[in-house]
Parts: structure tokens; C-alpha cells; sequence
């Protein structure tokens, strides 16, 4: 009876040991297909492309209140002064993007992500995605605006209340 409890023992000890290795291994491979996905240069390009000073001044521009008008010359060095010192964050946001795909993301939907946009249509499909959401969010942008003016007073009041 001691005998088969020491084998118990021993088998149990040793599928636990298997069980954190293969942990230690999926982290791994995770924290890896994460780090892989956010060096593509389909992805590095996104991030170019969002502190491009074309982007820049689109999202100031969109951002402005109706009334504001501004001249070509002044959305262009708007865009490149914006552009020069948000670029500087884009170690930063490589970071983020890691962390958050290692959060976000098991290792078989990462290896999908890298295999997609590693594709021509994935490619094609990430290229295009910042100029879509910039062209969908400056046609929002007055709505946005129009919401946040509605409920300003709103949450004013709230800020206001005593807990």
C-alpha cells in the first residue's frame, strides 16, 4: 500500500511539474508571437503612418470646433509640429502594444495575426485601416462634439457632488 501511494505521489508531483512547464512554455510562446507581431513591419507601418503629420493634423483638425477654421499652411504646420513630438511615443506604444497582446491574445490567435498580416490581403488590409478609421472619426467628429457640449453640464454636476 506505501508502495502504490509513493507512486501516486510521484506521478502526481510529476504531472504538476509537466503542467508548469508547458505554462512556462505557452507564456513563452506568447510573450514571443507578442514581441513578433508588434516588430512586423506591416504593424511598424500603422504606427508611421499614425504619427504621420497627415494624421496628426486630421485628428486636430477634426477636433476643432466647427467655427475654428484654419488655413492650409496651418493644419500643415500644425500636422508636423504634432507629428515630430508624437512620434517620440512610439517606443512606448510598441510597449503597450506587447504588453496588451500578451493580455489580450493566446498564442494561436497571435501566430493567426502575424500569419494574416503577413499575407497580401492582410497587408493590404493594415495599410488601409489608418486612413479608414482617420475618414471614419473626421466624419464623427461633430457628433462627438455635439454629444460632449450636450453633456458637459451633466457631468459637471456630478463632479460637483459631495460623496
Amino acid at each position: 500500500m506505501k508502495k502504490h501511494l509513493k507512486i501516486i505521489k510521484g506521478t502526481i508531483a510529476a504531472a504538476a511539474f509537466s503542467m508548469s512547464l508547458a505554462q512556462t512554455v505557452m507564456a513563452s510562446d506568447v510573450e514571443s508571437l507578442a514581441r513578433e507581431y508588434v516588430a512586423m513591419p506591416q504593424v511598424q507601418q500603422m504606427m508611421e503612418d499614425m504619427f504621420s503629420p497627415s494624421s496628426m493634423a486630421a485628428q486636430m483638425t477634426a477636433a476643432l470646433p466647427a467655427h475654428v477654421q484654419l488655413t492650409d499652411e496651418q493644419v500643415q504646420k500644425i500636422g508636423t509640429i504634432m507629428s515630430k513630438n508624437m512620434i517620440e511615443l512610439k517606443p512606448k506604444l510598441e510597449e503597450i502594444m506587447y504588453r496588451s497582446s500578451i493580455a489580450t491574445f493566446d498564442a494561436e490567435e497571435l501566430r493567426a495575426l502575424i500569419d494574416f498580416y503577413s499575407s497580401e490581403t492582410g497587408a493590404s488590409v493594415m495599410a488601409k485601416m489608418q486612413p479608414f478609421m482617420q475618414t471614419t472619426m473626421t466624419e464623427l467628429a461633430p457628433e462627438i462634439q455635439s454629444v460632449q457640449q450636450k453633456i458637459v453640464p451633466e457631468i459637471a454636476k456630478i463632479l460637483q457632488e459631495k460623496n
